[in-house]
């Protein structure tokens, strides 16, 4: 398959510098990470803090370069000056905490910023900015000043800011972990729905089991390195191991391994509540 993300031993080091800027303590944000995502793929990306996954967001970016290794976006070199702004255009970034990314007084206005800033003709702009607020479902707002609007909303119009620029990729920095439930769904179901029905490479960063579940892929991260990689089945079956990594499950599948170990026949990675009244109903 096409690959969007190729990256090979990857490492990437914090350094802290003193008042003469001299060069002294460092922390292995990255060691030694190999990564490779396909284009139109839904990626989640799950560790505890300071697992590195954050820092693997700014690299696909290009916000960060690599210590070592290299890391190619859509067969561009990260490393390569030349080749950032085409890779930030490619890979778009949306973080945690929407109030961050909207700059505009008016809810249209935030989402022409980043057009206009490629220099996009007027009403090309206009076609991308209706366009973006439409697929992410706030068209009704684009007249509204953004401070008005829920968390969920917020962080919608950062993604259609994010949509308006046509990226082939989305990076999502843990965008749910400042909204409260209704706000969670409403980002999950936009990410879900761009990348089915757009076909958006979607890179989701998360705590959140739940909101992994339909995932095409799962990778694991704990002190800078990738220790689990697989589909969200097979990752949830490995409960104990996920536990200890500082990591939970989804509250069903918990359950179902708790039932489990109680000695009741019910299969491995249960992910839903319509698998585990399924599963139940086959008892005897």
């Amino acid at each position: 398959m096409d690959k969007f993300v190729n990256g090979q031993g990857l490492v990437f080091e914090y350094h802290s510098h003193n008042d003469e800027e001299e060069t002294g303590a460092f922390f292995r944000a990255l060691d030694g990470v190999s990564i490779e995502i396909n284009r139109g793929e839904f990626i989640a990306v799950l560790g505890h803090n300071g697992s590195g996954k954050s820092t693997l967001a700014k690299l696909i970016n290009a916000l960060l370069k690599p210590t070592e290794g290299t890391l190619w976006i859509k067969g561009l070199d990260s490393k390569e000056d030349a080749h950032i702004w085409d890779i930030r255009q490619s890979a778009g970034m949306v973080f945690q905490n929407p109030d961050n990314q909207i700059i505009g007084t008016i809810v249209e206005e935030d989402v022409a910023f980043g057009p206009e800033n490629l220099g996009i003709p007027s009403n090309e702009i206009r076609f991308r900015v209706d366009n973006a607020l439409d697929r992410v479902g706030m068209s009704q707002y684009k007249d509204h000043s953004p401070n008005k609007l829920s968390g969920g909303q917020k962080q919608r119009i950062a993604i259609a800011g994010v949509m308006a620029m046509k990226p082939e990729c989305i990076v999502l920095d843990e965008p749910t972990a400042m909204l409260d439930p209704r706000g969670r769904k409403e980002v999950i179901e936009t990410i879900k729905m761009l990348n089915k029905e757009e076909h958006i490479t979607v890179i989701h960063i998360t705590h959140y089991m739940e909101e992994v579940t339909q995932a095409d892929r799962i990778i694991v991260m704990d002190n800078g390195k990738i220790v689990m990689e697989g589909a969200p089945r097979e990752i949830f079956k490995r409960v104990d191991e996920l536990k200890s990594l500082k990591l939970d499950v989804p509250q069903v599948t918990e359950l179902a391994h708790l039932l489990r170990n109680e000695g009741i026949e019910l299969p491995e990675g249960i992910l839903t509540i319509e698998e585990m009244v399924g599963a139940l109903c086959q008892l005897r």
